[in-house]
């Protein structure tokens, strides 16, 4: 079971990440739980690679709280499950989860690959600064995560502003550019994949 890690990232927030190498039959197979989600919810899913995104997240909440629980979502399709706040991503080859009993919480995971770059003037401000790839994967992440942390809002790209540097080691601001309001984003890069996330 490739399970990268769970940690406490605050004394009320979880966070997870799964390398997922694991089959929708080798997930099915390690957990009675695992299998009803996939008779229940992914049997009409024809995508292997979506149903193993769902079975993996499934497993890294089971994981961060001891406890099989179902992942329901809202009719904005935001995800919820009972007792916490959640927010869920997954990339290629990777899932991340992060919970919190008593706040919001966001994360975004996305693979290192040249491809941001030609999408980079749909995203980035030209009062924004991205040198380098990871640069851009780092805005495009900070974004995401804004996006889904103010889901009710329906930010678009150019309402949200990434300072150039960091505050402290590992933490950069970004501004809510609607409210007018900054918040602080926890980054974490590795030769695989960019990770963001308010907690």
């Amino acid at each position: 079971m490739p399970l990268l890690s769970c940690e406490d990232v605050t004394p009320d927030t979880l966070l997870g990440i799964w390398k997922i190498e694991e089959t929708a039959a080798d997930f099915c197979a390690s957990s009675p739980f695992l299998q009803t989600i996939f008779q229940d919810e992914l049997t009409s899913c024809h995508s292997s690679s979506r149903q193993v995104e769902r079975l993996a997240v499934y497993a890294l909440v089971e994981q961060l709280t001891q406890q099989p629980l179902r992942i329901m979502h809202n009719a904005a399709g935001k995800p919820f499950i009972a007792n916490y706040h959640i927010s869920i991503s997954h990339t290629k080859g990777y899932a991340a989860v992060i919970l919190s009993k008593t706040h919001e919480v966001a994360v975004d995971i996305e693979y290192i690959s040249p491809r941001v770059n030609r999408i980079a003037d749909r995203f980035i401000r030209t009062d924004e600064q991205a040198l380098t790839t990871e640069e851009r994967l780092l805005i495009w992440c900070a974004k995401e995560t804004l996006y889904k942390y103010c889901s009710a809002e329906d930010l678009q790209f150019f309402d949200m502003r990434v300072a150039h540097h960091d505050e402290k080691p590992g933490i950069r601001s970004i501004e809510n550019l609607r409210q007018g309001r900054s918040f602080s984003i926890v980054h974490r890069a590795n030769e695989d994949f960019v990770l963001t996330y308010i907690a």
